[in-house]
């Protein structure tokens, strides 16, 4: 059975960076995303000219077509956890900073262009409340999951000093990304996705100030990579929506070998995918609405791998699709992502076709198996 493709919007991309704009001089990408009515908000990672990462805000009609974008960041670094050292106590405006030279050279290339600051957001709307999930960086210590969250009322009325004091959900001294809040409880309790190298983990909370309390998300690592398939390096959540009865799981996947499978009893040769670059492609998978750690339909393919300009923008790097936000828009599901870090793109499922790769393809591996099936 043929599996769900991804059609490329054909604006493309939908946000660059205006490079007259101090805070996205540097790329705009890895956009998060919520619906509501006909329109959908991103929410941006973008990279200032002086190195910093903040979070823009765009606004789509039905999805597609940017009808609003704000000069200035919705979000900023404010803790400790998210500013550099050298200039902590300093950041009352990011742009006093200047050039930031020194730490262009020591820590830019090690998380996306960026010396320091918040990054890679993900969208939780709950009821009237929003809820950001983002990796917090100070350019010293591993990344981190932070979360914080802000009313309905005061995102659309533009009162960005309302975004609440933000917690570290993630361990210290752990390289900690991608950090998906799913939209809804399941079972009473909060579920979290979140990638410690190489795979999905998996954790849940009861109350959200758990974590202001020393709790850590930590959990097992549900979702794994596949050494026969395409996401056999690495792989991690991007974007959640509830469909049918069941969770859509947006991911992304690289392949090839990693030292680390050594640890897992793994040998290069149980792996069929060889390193093509570090190439990030696209994914889909369904999940068990009451048990999100159960995968019900996982396709052997990915559904977009990069093969546009901005995807493999400069011509020279590896393509990167890195998808971060998902809403569904009538008959389409709607998959924002960050195309070569630097711009954010667009592309379409067809809701029909996820529908009909599930139908009679659920399977139920043991829970030990759900790794390398």
């Amino acid at each position: 059975m043929k599996s769900p493709t991804l059609r490329r919007h054909p604006g493309n991309p939908l946000i660059e960076p205006r490079l007259g704009n101090f805070w996205e001089a540097g790329g705009t990408f890895n956009p998060a995303a919520f619906a509501l009515g006909d329109k959908v908000f991103l929410l941006y990672r973008q990279i200032s000219r002086n190195c910093v990462s903040t979070l823009g805000l765009a606004v789509l009609s039905k999805g597609r077509e940017v009808v609003e974008r704000l000069d200035e960041p919705v979000y900023i670094p404010r803790e400790p956890f998210e500013v550099h050292p050298s200039v902590a106590g300093e950041h009352a405006d990011l742009r006093d900073l200047g050039e930031l030279d020194y730490l262009k050279k020591s820590v830019a290339n090690s998380s996306g262009g960026s010396c320091f600051g918040v990054e890679d957001p993900r969208l939780s709307l709950v009821g009237s409340t929003i809820y950001l999930t983002y990796v917090a960086y100070n350019g010293v210590d591993p990344p981190r999951g932070a979360i914080s969250w802000i009313s309905l009322s005061d995102f659309l009325n533009n009162r960005w000093d309302r975004w609440s004091r933000p917690i570290l959900v993630t361990h210290p001294h752990q390289t900690d990304k991608s950090i998906v809040m799913l939209p809804k409880k399941v079972r009473g309790r909060w579920v979290f996705f979140h990638r410690i190298f190489p795979h999905i983990w998996i954790d849940e909370v009861e109350d959200l100030s758990e974590f202001t309390r020393g709790r850590y998300l930590w959990g097992r690592p549900a979702i794994k990579t596949r050494p026969k398939f395409w996401d056999s390096r690495k792989i991690g959540a991007g974007a959640v929506v509830e469909f049918e009865s069941t969770w859509l799981l947006v991911y992304y996947g690289v392949s090839g070998w990693d030292d680390y499978y050594y640890s897992e009893g793994l040998q290069p040769s149980d792996f069929t995918y060889v390193s093509d670059g570090y190439r990030y492609k696209i994914g889909l998978m369904l999940l068990d609405l009451e048990d999100p750690a159960r995968v019900l339909y996982r396709p052997d393919v990915p559904i977009a791998e990069p093969e546009s300009w901005y995807e493999m923008y400069p011509e020279s790097k590896p393509g990167v699709m890195y998808p971060t936000g998902a809403v569904v828009m009538g008959e389409e599901l709607l998959i924002y992502y960050g195309a070569s870090d630097y711009f954010v793109a667009l592309g379409e499922v067809n809701v029909g076709e996820v529908r009909e790769a599930l139908h009679g393809r659920v399977v139920e591996p043991p829970e030990s198996k759900n790794v390398y099936p």
